[in-house]
């Protein structure tokens, strides 16, 4: 799509109105210059029409202007809102398999800079619309002083134009360039900053990050240099062209054809007039490509999050087969495997699988196992994050896929090692403050943060006390699935301990299901049935009560590592 294109979408119903308004603009403009050529030529009383004439002329003009510049920045602006919307509809519906693939530093940067290019760029493509209506005023004008002048005229803008168009690719591609540039640029930067605290111990590492940024900033700066030196050639190439224009009316035109000498000064008026609107396109034709460029950046951007999508359409509510609490989640011969690009950098794309494994509701069960066991992938492919590859995941013996899956989740309350926590109790707006409190007591936070309007007072907490507030957000949805990945990890001893042998428990008497990843083998007794993995496989499962004393799962020693 190109931003005329646009344009011509969004403005179906005021389309005409603006070619009027930017058309009453341009004739008003050139009608400047012929009443101002005709007081000039007509000195005494048709003056005073001509400056009658000549004011009214310029009302009409700022009338004209006005309108075709808000008009056209209302429906870029509006165009851009529900573009943003549906990119954020379509982002909030994809499948987090499909998200990380896209990645976030593109979403960022398509919403975010080529957003702004086109938003910055409406009032040039304002200026450039109405420049053209100029123009052809202009050459009306140009044409009742002299037809010999309208050829020549026509001749030398021809000519630059189509050299000027045939640019258009080189221009395009070296602009393409520079954008996939700038989002390698925002991504080593974004390492640079997520990763902050390991370069300040590593000097090696801050010196390659610092080298790898400065490449990635050089090629960006020649990929936009390239293209701003093309526009730069086109500006110098347009006043050459005025020039030449000039020049044939004073020196070839006199020669060849019958003008007398006020005809000549009127027709070089009417030349440096008609640079203002060729001025106005030429500088509105970078920000025309830039628009172009940002647009298809966008609507490919689009395309994927559109194929990221799995679920109903918006409005439609989801198919619920259950009708009230899972009783028992299945998994029957699951596999996942990465996409390759996700692989292990050997050739090959991680997998786990085939695995089957039944959790009841009520049951506490503990998943374990070493670095790179499949632990959280495993946790993935359970809650509907993930689909399997290969097998099926059923709830109550009805498969979990398509229009199910996003009730499915709605029964699970998860805190993933990556959790987030959002500015607001987002799905949870209007809980009540007295509702929240004890649990901020019972989370030893309420020195800490408090709940006024739908928010945490403070969320720069240490990592554990980011997690108890995440545990306070899933205690207040109360839903009958919890899933913990590795939430004690981060937790002091007394707190590490309040987990196993008072929330759990606490949870399982209210009837919930608790899958949780640990390594605390002290605590394995505090789970009905503890599931070990290993190479992404199931090992082992073993009743936590025979585990109690015991520091070895399925007879290996187990290596207390994140997955």
């Amino acid at each position: 799509m190109t931003i005329l294109e646009l344009l011509r979408k969004e403005a179906a119903d005021g389309r005409r109105r603006i070619l009027v308004s930017a058309g009453l603009a341009g004739g008003a403009n050139a009608l400047v210059l012929g009443f101002a050529n005709l007081a000039a030529e007509n000195p005494g009383d048709s003056a005073v029409r001509s400056f009658v004439m000549f004011v009214l002329a310029v009302a009409i003009y700022g009338y004209g202007a006005r309108y075709t510049y808000n008009r056209l920045a209302e429906i870029v602006q509006n165009a851009l809102l529900r573009i943003k919307i549906r990119i954020v509809d379509r982002v909030e519906r994809a499948e987090l398999e499909q998200l990380e693939r896209i990645g976030v530093g593109e979403i960022n940067d398509r919403i975010t800079e080529n957003m702004t290019i086109i938003s910055d760029s409406s009032g040039l493509l304002a200026n450039l619309l109405q420049s053209v209506c100029i123009l052809l005023f202009a050459t009306l004008y140009l044409v009742s002083l002299s037809a010999p002048a309208f050829v020549m005229m026509v001749f030398v803008l021809g000519t630059g134009m189509t050299v000027y168009m045939s640019m258009h690719r080189e221009v395009r591609e070296h602009l393409m360039r520079a954008a996939q540039k700038r989002l390698v640029f925002f991504e080593t930067l974004m390492d640079l900053l997520g990763g902050f605290k390991e370069v300040k111990f590593s000097r090696r590492r801050g010196s390659d990050l610092r080298k790898e940024i400065v490449e990635t900033g050089e090629a960006l700066r020649d990929s936009t240099l390239k293209a701003a030196y093309m526009f730069n050639d086109h500006w110098i190439f347009a006043n050459i062209l005025l020039f030449a224009l000039i020049g044939a009316l004073v020196f070839v035109l006199p020669a060849h054809a019958e003008v007398d000498a006020s005809t000549v000064k009127s027709l070089v008026a009417a030349g440096m007039f008609i640079w203002g609107p060729v001025g106005g396109v030429v500088g509105g034709f970078p920000a025309y490509v830039r628009c172009n460029v940002a647009l298809g950046q966008i609507e490919t951007l689009e395309a994927k999050l559109a194929s990221a999508i799995q679920d109903t359409a918006p409005g439609q509510e989801p198919v619920d087969p259950w009708k009230g609490a899972i009783q028992a989640i299945q998994a029957e011969d699951i596999e996942y495997e990465y996409p390759t690009e996700k692989g292990n950098g050997n050739g090959g794309s991680f997998r786990i699988g085939p695995m089957s494994l039944s959790v009841s509701a009520g049951e506490v069960l503990f998943i374990v196992g070493g670095n790179g066991s499949g632990k959280s992938t495993f946790l993935k492919v359970l809650t509907g994050l993930y689909p399997p590859t290969r097998g099926r995941l059923s709830a109550d013996g009805i498969p979990v896929r398509g229009k199910n899956v996003a009730v499915y989740r709605e029964q699970i309350s998860a805190i993933f090692s990556d959790f987030h926590l959002f500015a607001k109790l987002y799905g949870l707006l209007g809980t009540d403050e007295a509702e929240v409190q004890p649990l901020l007591v019972q989370m030893q936070l309420e020195d800490k943060t408090a709940f006024k309007a739908d928010r945490f007072t403070r969320r720069n907490l240490s990592t554990g006390q980011k997690k108890r507030l995440a545990m306070i957000v899933a205690l207040l949805e109360d839903r009958p699935i919890y899933v913990f990945d590795e939430w004690p990890a981060d937790q002091d001893p007394e707190f590490r301990k309040y987990f196993y042998e008072e929330l759990l428990p606490e949870l399982q008497k209210k009837g919930k299901t608790v899958i949780a990843v640990s390594h605390d083998d002290r605590y394995f007794h505090c789970a009905d049935r503890v599931v070990k993995l290993a190479d992404g496989k199931i090992l082992s499962i073993e009743a936590g009560a025979a585990l109690k004393g015991r520091t070895k799962v399925g007879g290996d020693a187990d290596e207390g590592a994140s997955s």
